[in-house]
């Protein structure tokens, strides 16, 4: 009688193990026992998981695998040089960045307002990016262990980029973006020491609150130099209560014989 007791007992067990495997996994059971990382059901905020598989996920990888086994003819390097650098906004193809972060012209005598607007806020870009490296940065590979110090106990470390060696190689490298008709003040940042050069990597912050700038206008014009307005916006923030605002500002691009554009008049958003 134990025996047929405990036969029925273990027919049981394995009946309920079984009606348990093929319950719906979408039932609360099963939902409940899913890690809250992997669930692919939306949360509160209406959020789908983003490791969820999806249509778009699928048809990526397919894509991907076709690119992968077939085989493009490769870009010539001027025609690599050409698609990245080219930055003209207005689809025309009437200037670009040079290697060095300078604007090239195709002929600007030709081009309307809205073009050399856009010629500038290009190059202003540049000169941002250009004028922060230099001063705030470090657009050079430097040796933190070799280094010298001012009445100030400001370090200089030595440049090791190869073709720095002095000063006035700094100052050419900036001017590549930069026209020398406008003072540089590099040498608050760079000093000559034993034959080599030496840069002051001390940073500072930017301004958290200062999104965007936009060329708006043409000043005036001379022979090579072209005055713009440039408009620097800036958000506002409810910590201490200030608002957005827009502060004016004028740039200008010199150009050299050659028809480059490089900054003339410029003041860093700060």
């Amino acid at each position: 009688m134990k025996k047929y007791l405990a036969f029925v007992s273990a027919f049981v067990l394995v009946c309920s193990a079984a009606a348990g495997c093929g319950k719906d996994k979408s039932s609360s059971d099963s939902d409940a026992l899913k890690p809250a990382a992997f669930d692919t059901t939306e949360d509160a905020s209406g959020q789908p998981d983003p490791l969820a598989s999806t249509e778009a996920d699928t048809a990526a990888e397919q894509t991907t695998e076709a690119l992968e086994t077939t085989s493009a003819p490769e870009a010539t390097e001027e025609q690599t040089t050409e698609h990245i650098r080219e930055v003209d906004p207005l689809g025309g193809g009437a200037f670009s960045y040079d290697k060095n972060g300078a604007i090239v012209f195709k002929d600007y005598k030709d081009a309307d307002d809205r073009t050399l607007m856009a010629a500038a806020e290009k190059l202003f870009e540049s000169a941002c990016d250009t004028e922060w490296k230099f001063k705030f940065s470090m657009p050079f590979t430097i040796d933190q262990d070799d280094y010298v110090e001012n009445e100030y106990s400001w370090r200089y470390y030595l440049i090791t980029t190869p073709g720095i060696n002095s000063f006035s190689d700094v100052v050419n490298e900036y001017h590549k973006v930069f026209s020398d008709r406008y003072p540089d003040q590099l040498s608050d940042n760079y000093i000559d020491h034993n034959g080599r050069a030496y840069g002051f990597t001390g940073g500072r912050g930017s301004n958290i609150f200062y999104s965007a700038s936009k060329i708006v206008a043409i000043e005036s014009r001379t022979d090579d130099e072209i005055f713009f307005t440039v408009e620097n916006y800036y958000d506002g923030t409810d910590l201490d209560g200030s608002a957005p605002r827009t502060e004016k500002d004028v740039f200008s691009c010199v150009i050299s014989p050659d028809g480059t554009w490089r900054a003339g008049k410029f003041t860093l958003p700060n």
